[in-house]
């Protein structure tokens, strides 16, 4: 009962920061749609931004610089991506891994070893430092983003086995980024301009980026090389493979398939413990690191791993191939056949390669849906929930340890000599350096250094995201003092300054007072909110016509002034909400449903991508038809909306999932979105033209049985709306 009683607990938890994540997605949304402006505004910026980065590569050595690094990075996920054939992820669930890696995993573990350091002292330069803990947080933190995307990910259950490794591998990929971005930086002397930014004295060249390598970036010294250590994305993808087969397969083989990512994990550990330490690490652990190949046979191990993972994903497809949509003369589905098509798509009609790449993703996705999750595929199973809360317990009791010494961390350094590192030995050291190259560039540089960073990051992500990166990018290098001082010193963070602060918001979030600030801020935002839009919005009102004096009205109210009519389109039915769109207003018409055959499988009347709605017009004439042999109507009002609004409807979403594309019906719109587009609506509205007690009755018996069969699904209905 306890065990019970912790679960609910923890999914109520995770559940209600899913939920509060989606309600500010959705107010971002309806912003940018209240005030389309700001897009106007985002195409200018995206525009300047692109123009100053241009100038900034034939201006400014750095520049250039980031751009080589950020190209190097951005193959080795390409080279991730084409592999990953049985994949479920879009480009931009890919890339939000990267991103992850960046802005996630390495504050993550500059806290840590921050905390370590609190603790226990000594410098980031000592053995124990550079290559026990890095190895240990580095590997562990890395497959946070993949942790946290299981957790609250309403998908987790129908991932691919590759879909763990484009995670892994995506996280891995921005954290070597912004380390490598970082030493190119740091070492742009004569020596690294002339020989490159990783050779060393004795080494030679230590990090080796070659194009003709799969998974460049790895690292070995090229004079006597005795010890290598595969690139970040390598050793994370791995892990996180490891960590698919075990979840896919805990039924069959017990809890204890989980032990094949845990030695996985230990093995990524030893092959970068080894590398940063070696000569100086016990010649016991050196054996250890000999008897796993000294970093050589990483790479071969996964890829045999990757392989199997890959075989076992397209077998797992065709068990369920009889209910997932093919191509004429497609027998077993495999990734050689959905190249070719792709090939034969960029050959011969270009303009159907997006949708091709689009249907084979969507199947695949469709597929494991079938296998692994429910039929929407959008909400994790409940077996694989407990299961997944259960292993989630030891995780989160790790993390509040991890919490717990961080805060300890600044009250050990009272009682301990403080802590500095010295030359650049790691990631979390080079904040000094970092500054003080800051500080030397001009205003130019750093401007085309921080557009350029924005421009970049729109190939990845969106606006926001793209302007977050940027900031970021001029930010931390601006405070690099600061960031190193407080690694050295973690005592300033408890600062009189710091405590009032922290004690001063925790009082104003606890007594009346303070809710009433936050309340009345709140209430003041909405205010003013609806002020400006009130300011911004241009209203329209009908002017009088001059040459038409007005009437006079009767006193007697025999002849009342006539009221002008207006359109019925624009006019919503009474009791309707003020947000009430008529279904031929909306911006896509006429969407066609087709299956793998190019057959017809239903249609939309109309479609809003921003607000998530189906539209559907039914008409209701024909009921008061009567029939000439009965005398009464050919049908009643229950078998009318059981046809039109319930069988109709339950067709339209089944065959959501057995087609593969979309295309204009020849009344619809030229314009119309994807399939991929639309599969996420979960919003239907019906528009019916009449309107009577028992119309309205059996259209709310009618919508009932769609949502009991439906339970993701919402269903409204207008009554009176003139087509």
């Amino acid at each position: 009962m306890k065990e019970e009683i912790e679960t609910d607990t923890i999914w109520n938890i995770r559940n209600g920061i899913r939920d509060i994540a989606e309600g500010i997605y959705r107010w971002v949304q309806e912003t940018l749609r209240r005030l389309p402006w700001l897009k106007t505004l985002y195409t200018i910026w995206c525009w300047i931004s692109l123009l100053f980065f241009i100038l900034g590569l034939f201006l400014y050595r750095d520049s250039r610089t980031m751009l080589v690094q950020y190209l190097w990075s951005f193959y080795v996920m390409l080279q991730f991506w084409f592999l990953c054939r049985s994949k479920t992820f879009t480009w931009k669930q890919a890339a939000m891994f990267m991103l992850m890696g960046i802005f996630l995993v390495i504050p993550v573990t500059a806290l840590t070893l921050l905390a370590a350091h609190g603790l226990f002292g000594g410098n980031t330069r000592d053995t124990w430092s550079q290559a026990v803990l890095t190895p240990i947080f580095e590997e562990v933190w890395k497959l946070l983003p993949l942790g946290l995307f299981l957790l609250f990910s309403r998908r987790a259950s129908s991932m691919s086995l590759t879909d763990y490794t484009l995670a892994g591998a995506g996280a891995g990929v921005g954290f070597q980024l912004m380390e490598e971005l970082t030493r190119r930086w740091l070492n742009s002397g004569i020596i690294g301009r002339t020989y490159g930014y990783s050779v060393t004295m004795l080494g030679g060249e230590t990090i080796h980026w070659d194009f003709l390598t799969l998974f460049p970036g790895r690292f070995e010294e090229s004079i006597f090389p005795t010890i290598m250590s595969v690139s970040h994305p390598v050793h994370t993808g791995m892990v996180a493979l490891g960590l698919g087969l075990a979840v896919r397969y805990r039924k069959r083989l017990s809890a204890a398939i989980f032990i094949l990512p845990a030695l996985l994990l230990v093995w990524s550990i030893i092959d970068h413990a080894a590398y940063n330490g070696q000569g100086s690490l016990p010649d016991w652990f050196m054996k250890i690191s000999d008897l796993t190949g000294s970093g050589y046979r990483t790479k071969g191990v996964f890829l045999l791993m990757f392989t199997i993972g890959l075989i076992l994903d397209y077998v797992s497809l065709n068990r369920v191939k009889s209910r997932l949509p093919r191509m004429e003369g497609e027998g077993w589905i495999n990734p050689v056949s959905e190249l070719w098509y792709m090939l034969e798509a960029l050959l011969t009609r270009r303009e159907r390669l997006a949708s091709v790449m689009s249907w084979t993703r969507e199947r695949r996705e469709m597929g494991f849906s079938l296998l692994f999750g429910n039929q929407e595929a959008i909400t994790i199973q409940g077996d694989l929930q407990a299961r997944m809360l259960k292993h989630f317990r030891a995780a989160a009791g790790v993390t509040a340890i991890v919490l717990v010494v961080a805060g300890l961390a600044g009250f050990a350094a009272y009682f301990q000599a403080h802590v500095h590192p010295a030359d650049p030995a790691c990631f979390s050291c080079m904040f000094d350096s970092l500054q003080n190259w800051w500080d030397r560039l001009g205003f130019w540089e750093k401007s085309a250094i921080v557009l350029g960073a924005f421009a970049l990051s729109l190939m990845f992500v969106s606006f926001w995201p793209a302007l977050g990166i940027a900031l970021t990018a001029a930010s931390i290098p601006a405070s690099g003092h600061e960031i190193a001082k407080d690694i050295r010193d973690p005592k300033r963070m408890l600062t009189p300054e710091n405590v009032i602060s922290t004690l001063v918001a925790l009082a104003l979030s606890r007594v009346p007072f303070g809710r009433l600030a936050e309340r009345f801020g709140k209430k003041g935002a909405s205010r003013l909110k609806d002020w400006l839009e009130k300011l911004l919005k241009r209203r329209k009102e009908p002017k009088p016509d001059p040459e038409l004096p007005k009437r006079p009205h009767k006193p007697d109210g025999e002849d009342p002034p006539p009221k002008k009519e207006k359109d019925p389109e624009d006019q919503p039915p009474k009791n309707d909400a003020d947000d009430y769109v008529h279904w031929s207003k909306a911006k896509y018409r006429g969407v066609e449903l087709y299956d793998s055959r190019n057959g017809p499988l239903g249609e939309f009347d109309g479609i809003d991508l921003e607000r998530g709605i189906y539209y559907e017009a039914k008409s209701a004439k024909g009921l008061d038809r009567i029939h000439p042999k009965t005398g009464k109507p050919q049908q009643t009002p229950q078998e009318f909306t059981d046809k039109a609004l319930y069988k109709k409807t339950k067709v339209r979403i089944n065959n959501l999932e057995k087609a593969v594309g979309t295309r204009p019906t020849p009344d619809g719109t030229k314009e119309i979105p994807t399939l991929e587009q639309i599969k996420g609506i979960r919003h239907f509205e019906f528009q019916l033209d009449g309107d009577s007690p028992a119309l309205r009755a059996a259209a709310e018996n009618s919508l009932n049985k769609l949502r009991q069969e439906f339970p993701d699904h919402t269903f409204n209905i207008r009554f009176g709306v003139v087509e």
